[in-house]
């Protein structure tokens, strides 16, 4: 029995072989065919400002939600759930603008004004949202710590520094 293992086991990591060789050909040809970029059509400068503007509206609520939630949770010892869940939502929002953006600058005119200024306001809401996400996420770290709880009065959305008081 044993002479006939040796080409038994040959044959095996010959198909074996073969078998990594056609994935090896085929799979990079077939992989991720779904998430090509086929060029589509043209955006038109509306349609570009409008999916954009959408986006906008759909993070802004998200924002409105988070500053409601973090109003609800301003009291000491209550719950970061809801701060935790809309967080979620803004990240989520945020997300989708950015994915918008990146299609609004793959499908239209790259010299159209409209589209420039329209993409400017979404990179610009992007920023601040990122920076407020971050924000959160501290004050969610320093809470889980014990360091903070959540400051007294309203809560700064906008991550600048708070304005200087006046005598």
């Amino acid at each position: 029995m044993e002479p006939a293992r040796g080409p038994a086991l040959l044959f095996r990591a010959a198909v074996l072989a073969a078998v990594w060789l056609v994935i090896a050909v085929l799979a990079p040809a077939g992989y991720g065919a779904e998430h090509l970029d086929t060029p589509g059509p043209s955006e038109t400068a509306e349609e570009a400002c409008a999916s954009i503007r959408t986006a906008l509206n759909d993070l802004a609520k998200a924002e409105r939600a988070e500053a409601f939630a973090l109003s609800l949770a301003s009291t000491p010892g209550s719950s970061t759930t809801i701060i935790e869940a809309r967080l979620a939502t803004v990240l989520d929002r945020t997300r989708r603008l950015r994915n918008v953006l990146r299609q609004v600058r793959d499908k239209s005119s790259p010299r159209d004004s409209r589209v420039e200024q329209c993409t400017k306001m979404g990179y610009h809401a992007l920023v601040e949202a990122e920076k407020l996400t971050t924000n959160v996420e501290e004050l969610l770290r320093s809470r889980e710590s014990g360091e903070a709880s959540l400051p007294e009065g309203p809560v700064r959305l906008d991550a600048g520094p708070a304005p200087a008081e006046q005598p």
